[in-house]
């Protein structure tokens, strides 16, 4: 009898796993695409968010660059501000649209509608104002781009997770659904369909098939069904060699699945031992059992130190925040991730980002712990924060500063109820100075008078440079008794116009000049910095009405 056999692809089950797969296809796609839009959209509030912060750190510095119309630092602030990784162009204009600096990609047009979803580029503007005796002038405008790569580029990390994580759990379903349906249901009907033909077969042989049961008067199932198919028996011994058979090729796919399992747990461990960033994997007593040559080389050990080694021991760890956050990534079993600092033996502060992974290894859980150093990133932060606060010619305090420590001064003058003083330094003909002989001789003048008066007052004061040839100095804690305060600042003005008296050489140049001072007492917080500013800048003028005079 022939026996007819029907291929997969035109079976029930075929139709069935095409119907069910195909709808679990549909479904991850659109899963991962909305997934995919969430983290654009969060990534894009994120960049906002930093865009805003970064303008609002650096507006004062960037307001007192311009004030002084000094272009080249404009563009030195410029330039390390887009050194940030979210910003691709910055532009300063002026309040008449001059442009001082313009650094990275900027659009050609001016940007008016408001960042959304969909926008090619975020952007964030600063109104830049100066603080003047007549009031807040507005000097300028600075504004900071992201264009739609920034985000791109985070969000394709993420895509690249996700597409391979579907990737896996698609496969590995595919493999699953096909061998259930495969076995399940496929091959049993076909091998139902089978029997039945033997057994029409079987009816017409003048032969019975002889049966080999040990009991066939026993009544449970199997008796009754032996009883009711009796000339199947043969068929059964043809589906237990097919049974055998099947059991081998399961058994040699198991093997080959447990080499490759072997093969990808040996490739993971050269990627560990061979990646530039540092790796250590802790078990959960807190023992080292994998470091590699990048984290040998970060901590300055070996890699059998490493190994030796306990995170609960750890000094390092323990004074800042990693032990605790190892700790909390074994109890929530989910990542941690921060910044840290520690001491190295020459005593200097090592920043440095970890990243705390709990995993499981050989059937154990254990934490998995990335490095990444932070040093050159934050040396740089310290850098931009100081060009944001001092002058960039004399390196003296700029206005910034100024204000923040006379914010200071006036708290302690509550505190300890003393008098503290403003002297408001205008250099007489340096006008003429720098039209006579160039701006380069009235700049050496300038960083010369700095050092005179740094010379001239204490540690514990401060000499400012507010603009142009106006220096402020500010004296702390000159007596609890008004008097006796004023007799003391009086003797540093005295100081001071005797020192900056004296003959200056400017190359080959050899120049005297006098200087205005303008004098003003504070105790308490009854008027505020600008408001004393304002009051020394009077008397300062005041001095030079009656120099004219005399």
């Amino acid at each position: 009898m022939k026996e007819t056999h029907i291929g997969f692809t035109q079976s029930l089950s075929a139709r069935l796993f095409r119907l069910v797969f195909g709808g679990y296809v549909i479904l991850a796609i659109f899963v991962t695409v909305i997934q995919l839009l969430l983290e654009y959209s969060s990534i894009q509030k994120t960049i906002s968010e930093d865009l805003t912060s970064i303008g609002k750190s650096f507006n004062g510095g960037v307001s007192e660059a311009m004030w002084e119309m000094d272009e080249a630092l404009l563009k030195t602030i410029a330039q390390g501000i887009a050194q940030s990784s979210i910003i691709t162009g910055v532009k300063i204009t002026s309040n008449s649209g001059e442009i001082f600096a313009e650094i990275g990609s900027v659009p050609l047009t001016a940007l008016i509608e408001p960042t959304n979803f969909l926008s090619h580029t975020q952007f964030y503007t600063s109104n830049l104002q100066k603080e003047s005796v007549f009031g807040i002038r507005d000097i300028g405008v600075m504004t900071v781009y992201s264009n739609r790569s920034v985000a791109i580029d985070r969000v394709t990390y993420s895509f690249f997770v996700i597409f391979i994580n579907s990737l896996i759990k698609t496969t590995g379903l595919w493999i699953i659904f096909y061998l259930v349906m495969t076995k399940v249901l496929s091959r049993p009907l076909s091998q139902l369909t089978n029997v039945v033909s033997q057994m029409e077969f079987v009816a017409e042989s003048k032969e019975p098939i002889p049966l080999d049961y040990p009991d066939k008067s026993k009544q449970d199932e199997l008796s009754r069904l032996i009883a009711a198919m009796d000339k199947m028996q043969q068929r059964l011994f043809t589906a237990s060699s097919a049974l055998t058979e099947a059991n081998h090729n399961l058994e040699k796919k198991v093997e080959e699945r447990t080499s490759n399992l072997a093969d990808s747990l040996a490739f993971n461990e050269t990627v560990l031992y061979s990646s530039p960033i540092p790796v250590g994997v802790y078990s959960v007593t807190g023992q080292c059992v994998f470091a590699n040559d990048a984290y040998a080389s970060y901590v300055g050990k070996t890699k059998e130190s490493l190994l030796a080694q306990n995170f609960n021991d750890i000094e390092a760890w323990k004074q800042s925040d990693v032990l605790k956050d190892c700790i909390s990534a074994l109890e929530t079993q989910k990542p941690q991730k921060n910044e840290a600092s520690v001491t190295s033996s020459g005593g200097n502060a090592v920043w440095f980002e970890y990243q705390v992974i709990p995993t499981v290894l050989k059937g154990l859980p254990h934490l998995l712990i990335q490095f990444f150093d932070l040093s050159v990133h934050k040396q740089m932060q310290e850098e931009l924060l100081n060009f944001a606060m001092h002058d960039s010619l004399t390196q003296l305090p700029n206005r910034r500063l100024l204000l923040e420590r006379m914010s200071h001064a006036i708290s302690n003058s509550k505190r300890h109820r003393t008098y503290s003083a403003i002297l408001f330094l205008d250099l007489d003909e340096f006008k003429w100075l720098n039209d006579t002989h160039g701006h380069e001789i009235g700049d050496i003048l300038l960083c010369e008078v700095a050092q005179r008066l740094l010379y001239v007052v204490r540690e514990s004061d401060t000499v400012a440079r507010i603009g142009g040839d106006e220096f402020i100095v500010l004296l702390e804690d000159c007596h609890s008794d008004q008097k006796l305060a004023k007799e003391h600042a009086d003797v540093v003005l005295s100081k001071i116009q005797k020192t900056l008296g004296d003959e200056y050489n400017l190359k080959d140049i050899h120049h005297t000049c006098s200087v205005s001072i303008g004098m003003t007492l504070f105790m308490g917080d009854e008027q505020d910095s600008k408001e004393i500013l304002n009051q020394a800048d009077m008397a300062m003028y005041e001095a030079k009405r009656k120099i004219k005079l005399a």
